[in-house]
């Protein structure tokens, strides 16, 4: 599912005000101590195989990102998806704001929920296609400067942020409007990026859409140069089918990063739903609705991973068109575009998720 690239939007005036109080009020409150030697906030709750698919912003409301965060935490997730667009920070005249992104770490610690930041969203005065109203999807013409803005967003984040996505869904058009030769370069550059700023952190390779986009990764990884299998940590994927085709899609995976010499790394399913209204039910034997979204998801998590997935991100919010319009846990105002104060309805699905965490 798509996570959604915006340009930088940055807040001023007396939003900008309340922004800032607001983070300064949740520091004061928040005192966690300093990071601990596997640098998790100290007082973090255990990092688990749950996590969280919030498609949650930068640019969005404080507001709104204190409700995914409370959200994620009382679902029992460890770890939430947080987009980090470069956008949102790097300015043609050499400025940086980084108030957006400490609103992340510091509900992070407040929550003690992990972030797992999504680098992407190039911005338009290093992107090969800068007169480009969509230049945030092209790859950047300058790969060093890309690669120091990488490098400061994770130094930056150090000790809260400590998994890094490199790109989400490159293989889609509407995510990336390079080639796989140009994803290829980037997750090179952005591995070194990482591990010189952060040599703790761990590295993801970029979630893919489906089993369909596995040409697409053969291409990247064949064009990546020497040993591509050193480049991440993680590999990453996005998953979306009827219950019964969910072993062979991981067995396929798994298969697939063993023959690319990866067998040994953790395969973490990014992105994992499945609607609640019944027009997108798409498996025979669920589609009565809210009922049928919590029996799907009760019964395909433990099964996810009985089959070698080491963690799964559950999409937080229902958000954008069609299945994904249902596919949260949450219902009510969450959609985009974010609201700061939008009341939030938990569907049966995150009740059940809730109580199933502690025993995945």
């Amino acid at each position: 599912m798509p996570q959604e690239l915006r340009p930088r939007r940055f807040a001023a005036g007396m939003g900008g005000c309340r922004r800032t109080l607001a983070l300064c009020a949740l520091v004061l409150l928040c005192a966690f101590g300093a990071p601990d030697a596997r640098g998790a906030t100290s007082g973090s709750r255990p990092d688990g195989p749950l996590g969280a698919h919030a498609m949650l912003y930068l640019d969005a409301p404080y507001g709104f990102k204190r409700t995914l965060f409370q959200q994620s935490a009382a679902l029992g997730a460890s770890s939430i998806r947080v987009d980090l667009a470069l956008t949102a920070v790097f300015t043609a005249d050499g400025t940086e704001h980084w108030e957006q992104v400490d609103e992340v770490i510091a509900l992070a610690r407040a929550y003690q929920v992990r972030p797992v930041g999504v680098l992407l969203a190039t911005p338009w005065f290093i992107a090969d296609c800068p007169g480009d109203a969509s230049s945030y999807r092209c790859p950047p013409s300058d790969l060093e400067a890309w690669k120091l803005m990488v490098s400061k967003v994770v130094a930056h984040t150090r000790g809260v942020i400590e998994t890094f996505e490199i790109l989400n869904e490159p293989d889609g058009r509407w995510a990336f409007t390079g080639s796989a030769a140009d994803y290829a370069a980037l997750l090179r550059a952005g591995h070194d990026a990482i591990k010189a700023a952060n040599p703790r952190a761990l590295v993801a390779i970029a979630g893919t859409m489906s089993l369909a986009s596995r040409g697409w990764l053969d291409q990247v990884l064949a064009q990546a140069g020497p040993h591509p299998q050193n480049l991440y940590d993680i590999a990453n994927v996005h998953v979306r089918a009827s219950m019964r085709r969910l072993p062979g899609i991981l067995r396929a995976w798994r298969a697939f990063f063993a023959a690319h010499g990866a067998g040994d790394k953790p395969l973490w399913v990014t992105e994992f739903g499945y609607p609640s209204d019944p027009a997108y039910q798409y498996d025979p034997a669920y589609r009565d609705g809210v009922a049928s979204q919590a029996s799907y998801l009760r019964a395909a998590l433990p099964l996810l991973r009985a089959h070698g997935a080491a963690k799964v991100f559950v999409t937080l919010r229902d958000n954008l068109t069609g299945q994904f319009a249902s596919e949260g846990v949450l219902g009510g105002a969450v959609a985009d575009p974010p609201q700061a104060d939008g009341a939030v309805i938990r569907k049966p699905a995150f009740l059940a998720i809730r109580r199933l965490a502690g025993f995945l």
